[in-house]
Parts: C-alpha cells; structure tokens; sequence
C-alpha cells in the first residue's frame, strides 16, 4: 500500500477546459471592446466567461456522480 492519497474527483481541476476559456476569454474581451455597441458579441463574450467554469463543474459532478453509480451497484 501506498502512503499518498488519491486527490478526491471533485478537487481535480480539468486544465484543458480552464485553457481553452481563459484563451477564448483573452479573445472575446478585447474584440467585444472595440465593438462595444453590437449586442451579438456582448452575447457571446458573457456567455463564454460563464461556460468556462460551468463545463468543468459540470464534468466534476458528472465524474463523481458516475463513481457514486459504480459503488452503489
């Protein structure tokens, strides 16, 4: 047996989501800035600042809800 823990589902952070919002983030932004009257990309830059996390939380619950599955049986 090993003496290092296993890091529980819901404290891994998915770093490949976390990188591609913060690249679309450093994207949007700016583009919405200088086009700051069009709706469009005021639209889409908030709801890509919001699918960033929500889509890594989502998978986390989604991982440990599936584990959860797995025990109960």
């Amino acid at each position: 047996m090993s003496d290092t823990k296993k890091t529980p589902a819901y404290k891994e952070i998915n770093w490949v989501i976390i990188g591609i919002w913060i690249v679309l983030l450093i994207i949007m932004w700016p583009i919405y800035w200088v086009n700051a009257p069009n709706l469009v990309l005021f639209i889409i830059s908030l709801v890509i600042t919001i699918a960033g996390p929500a889509l890594n939380y989502g998978l986390l619950w989604y991982k440990i809800s599936k584990k959860k599955k797995k025990i109960s049986k």
